[in-house]
């Protein structure tokens, strides 16, 4: 009774029991002073007067009772948690199968998925270590005619365009400019860019020591400065601070180094601009950049990249309409025909935008494979929450609550969703690392992938959902209604109804349609890596090793001065090398083949009218030297190609391709037609064509042939050229040779990209080959999790059917009909799963249809094999339990 008055009271207990008790006191004080001999009235009062203020010893009482019921609250709460889990740590323990099986799926699921992220989130949504990144704009022309979208900036249009940045606290330019550092008698080619003084107040970063480059570094006639990256001050200068001020040797030219880049710094990076303007994998040296007035006049070399910080509360909309207003002007002025434009790119899109398409599609692709692992997982759960029902009752008739036993159930759960996200985080960072090693150096903002907070807090909420989902779903299974009835029954094999049945191979249909999802796009993903292998680049690459030399600029870049002695080693470097042993040619080319776009300009033909201005015919264009075109076995179509008399004396000469021919000659014959080329910096004379040869790949084996002309290096010099060595054996064995050579002519020199050509064309391919292995792996995961959970759910419905099988054998059924009603299960799971993949395939395959060469993304043969394949996996994972079920004794089962 006196529970069940308190439950009615409305007052909170510890105010009440406080209140009674002060009550208490001063009724037996009252009492006391009665029995002295005061009138009641007189007693009470005295009584309040010797006890003090009630209200306040009130609110003091409540206010210590208040805090000792939450402190024994929380205590009881953690002792409870306690208990929660070193429970769940022995049932875990003790159910080691499930527990191994569960985490390893976990594992898998998530460790691929949080790999995946890794590298999405180091590319996409990581800010670049930039001051704030989201103002930074990279600026492009672009033309409607033109042969690129993204086009460089001239000096002469740089700096028409500064007056007109209005939007921009700044605007910056730089290009590339690779270096040779000397020192001990050691020569290594460093990448490097030129950059004006705005440079680094654009970007936002100074220096770890030193100084940044300012206005009076670029003046003409100033000593010549140098910044260093990180990296090469640890590699080079053992991290030493005195290398401020030190002298250092660059090709020919002594630099002071004022400045040391802080760690990770090393914009730009190739792989995050267009590989047109060839800037190596990571900067590593940066000297000024300034404009003669010669280059303030140029708008015809388009050789510069541009980067400008927006003001604040300034749009790139608007920056980009002051821009081209400026650039319409003077177009007007001096060339009214051509369509330049202005175009701005984020530099967060502008590392990223290019491969996002295909990283969003592995982020969908590892999702599927998640999700199929933990639809394995749950189904796991609910055969092992049901075979539990028996100690659930138990602990029922024992006292425990239906919450009790519930929260015991999600800590399980959240224990083995914790362990297996731990697992699969390991797992991730071998993980990360396999996938990048397959694509070195063509993966933007490589640097920037690694765990960080972002890639942590997914972890942690993919933990915290997986395992509450885990513990809902085994929660849900518990049949609280009828606990105490499972103490009385003979078996506890029932694993729920119908509509459980049914979420159970709901879940595995999912899996066998995702799993299919995944194999047809890995599917396409290889056919069209197959067709693109069978591309024929235009050239032979078997027994050929290359090797780029960049010659020492000093000052200004000035091929009238310094020409001749370029020309003159290269001539010499290729005939001292063609007389080595085991070399049967080599050439020499200033772009080589499929490692980025070749520098392109306009150029006329002559005997036609001239063009209007921006309506020239373009030609991207080679330097050549050597017997360039024998080396790499480039088939002649008409003509003769360059020869010992092709030199600076003798009639300028050029070698065309076939798609040159096919785009401004219309098939005909080329061969005598003179052409001038505006790109032609030695003389700009008009150049008979000599000859064709067939098309070879500049940038990407998938990308159409472009017009190409090819100039020998001794009528257009040229000081950077990718060495080509054919051999008869090994090519690597003549690398010796090649060093000593160089040596011999100047010992400042050093050889970068050493590799053979075998290796250029695998690594042109790197993209595709790490798309197509990750999709197929993850297509074979999937595969793999959706047969283990097909045939789970084939085995748990066999064992709940073992009475009713045994029933149909008793009453005559045979074998063959047994295993027919088991694999009829299997297949109408299966049939579902392919229908509903074949059908989600088709609504993603715009998603895939860009990243394919040569195959449609809606193949049919593709998809009747990839849904042939399934069908025929799935029911081979089906026929196990089926053939389990004709061996059912019927007497047994009928017992049971």
């Amino acid at each position: 009774m006196k529970r069940f008055l308190r439950r009615t009271d409305l007052r909170p207990d510890a105010q009440r029991d406080v209140s009674d008790e002060l009550r208490f006191h001063l009724e037996m004080r009252t009492q006391e002073f009665i029995d002295a001999g005061m009138s009641p009235d007189d007693a009470r009062r005295a009584a309040a007067r010797a006890f003090g203020d009630v209200s306040s010893i009130d609110a003091e009482l409540r206010a210590g009772r208040g805090a000792r019921t939450r402190t024994r609250d929380r205590r009881d709460w953690f002792h409870a948690l306690g208990q929660d889990l070193t429970f769940a740590l022995r049932t875990l323990r003790k159910n080691l199968a499930f527990t191994v099986a569960s985490l390893a799926t976990l594992a898998l699921g998530i460790g691929a998925t949080t790999a995946v992220f890794t590298v999405v989130n180091g590319v996409l949504l990581r800010p670049l270590p930039y001051a704030d990144p989201s103002r930074l704009e990279m600026v492009w022309l672009r033309s409607r005619t033109s042969l690129g979208s993204e086009l460089p900036l001239s000096s002469g249009f740089y700096v028409d365009a500064i007056p007109n940045a209005a939007s921009f606290t700044g605007l910056a330019a730089f290009r590339s400019w690779p270096y040779t550092v000397t020192s001990d008698g050691d020569a290594e080619q460093i990448p490097g860019s030129r950059v004006t003084p705005s440079f680094f107040p654009v970007i936002g970063v100074r220096p770890l020591l030193g100084r940044i480059i300012v206005d009076a570094d670029a003046e003409p006639g100033a000593a010549h400065v140098a910044i260093i990256g990180h990296d090469l001050w640890q590699r080079r200068f053992g991290g030493s601070p005195a290398v401020l001020g030190r002298r250092i040797e660059l090709g020919n030219e002594s630099f002071t180094v004022i400045g040391v880049m802080p760690r990770g710094f090393a914009f730009p990076r190739g792989a995050e601009l267009p590989r047109g303007l060839q800037f190596g994998q990571r900067t590593e040296i940066w000297t000024p950049l300034s404009f003669t007035p010669k280059d303030r006049k140029d708008f015809g070399t388009l050789s510069l990249a541009a980067i400008g910080r927006l003001k604040p509360g300034a749009t790139a909309e608007q920056a980009r309409r002051e821009l081209s207003a400026g650039l319409q002007r003077f177009l007007k002025a001096n060339a009214p025909k051509l369509d330049l434009d202005y175009q701005l790119l984020d530099l967060q899109q502008q590392a990223g935008d290019h491969v996002r398409r295909g990283l969003v599609l592995l982020m969908g692709a590892v999702t599927f494979v998640l999700f199929i692992a933990c639809a394995n997982v749950t189904n796991l759960l609910v055969a092992r929450t049901s075979a539990r029902r028996r100690e659930f009752a138990v602990r029922a008739a024992l006292g425990a609550g239906r919450a009790r036993i519930a929260r015991q159930l999600v800590t399980e759960n959240l224990l083995l969703a914790v362990g297996g996200t731990a697992l699969g985080v390991v797992l991730s960072g071998w993980a990360t690392r396999a996938m990048l090693a397959r694509v070195p150096g063509s993966l933007p903002r490589a640097d920037d992938i690694g765990l960080d907070w972002r890639v942590a807090v997914a972890a942690g909420v993919v933990a915290a959902v997986v395992g509450g989902a885990f513990g809902l779903v085994s929660t849900l299974q518990v049949r609280w209604s009828n606990l105490a009835g499972t103490l009385h029954d003979s078996s506890a094999r029932s694993t729920g109804g119908s509509a459980k049945t049914i979420g159970r191979r709901a879940l595995v249909i999912a899996e066998v349609s995702l799993s299919l999802m995944l194999l047809i796009g890995a599917s396409l993903l290889a056919l069209s890596f197959v067709r693109l292998q069978r591309v024929q680049p235009g050239f032979v690459p078997d027994h050929t090793l290359s090797a780029s030399i960049v010659l020492p600029i000093p000052g200004d870049f000035n091929p009238k001065r310094d020409g001749p002695g370029w020309a003159r080693f290269f001539s010499q470097l290729t005939a001292q090398l063609a007389k080595s042993p085991n070399v049967e040619s080599v050439g020499a080319v200033s772009t080589l083949p499929l490692t980025g776009t070749a520098e392109g300009g306009a150029l006329e033909i002559v005997g036609r009218p001239r063009p209007e201005a921006g309506q020239a015919p373009r030609a991207d264009y080679a330097v050549v030297e050597g017997a360039y075109f024998e080396t790499l076995k480039i088939k002649r179509v008409a003509g003769r190609v360059f020869d010992s008399g092709d030199l600076a004396t003798s009639p300028p000469v050029v070698v065309v391709n076939r798609e040159f021919v096919k785009r401004y000659f219309g098939g005909a014959s080329a061969v005598d037609h003179q052409v001038i080329c505006h790109f032609d910096f030695s003389n700009g004379a008009a150049r008979t064509i000599v000859g064709v040869v067939d098309d070879v790949q500049s940038a990407s084996l998938d990308a159409p042939p472009r017009p190409q002309v090819y100039v020998p290096e001794q009528q257009m010099t040229y000081p950077g050229l990718s060495l080509v060595v054919r051999t008869q054996g090994d090519p690597t064995a003549v690398l010796p040779t090649l060093k000593r050579e160089v040596k011999a002519l100047d010992s400042r020199l050093a050889l970068a990209n050493v590799r053979t050509l075998d290796a250029v064309f695998t690594e042109s391919l790197a993209r595709q080959r790490f798309s197509v292995t990750v999709i197929t792996c993850f297509a074979v995961s999937a595969l793999a999790l959706a047969i283990v959970g097909l045939y789970g759910v084939i085995a748990l419905s066999v064992g709940q059917r073992r009475r009713e099988i045994g029933v149909r054998m008793a009453l005559g059924a045979r074998p063959s009909d047994v295993l027919r009603l088991v694999l009829g299960e299997g297949l109408r799971i299966t049939v579902a799963g392919t229908l509903l993949g074949l059908i989600g395939a088709f609504a993603l395959s715009r998603l895939v249809a860009s990243l394919l060469y040569g195959i449609s993304a809606t193949d049919g043969a593709t998809y009747a094999a990839s849904a042939t394949a399934v069908v025929a996996v799935t029911l081979l994972a089906t026929l196990l339990p089926a053939r389990r079920a004709t061996r059912v004794d019927p007497t047994s089962a009928l017992r049971e």
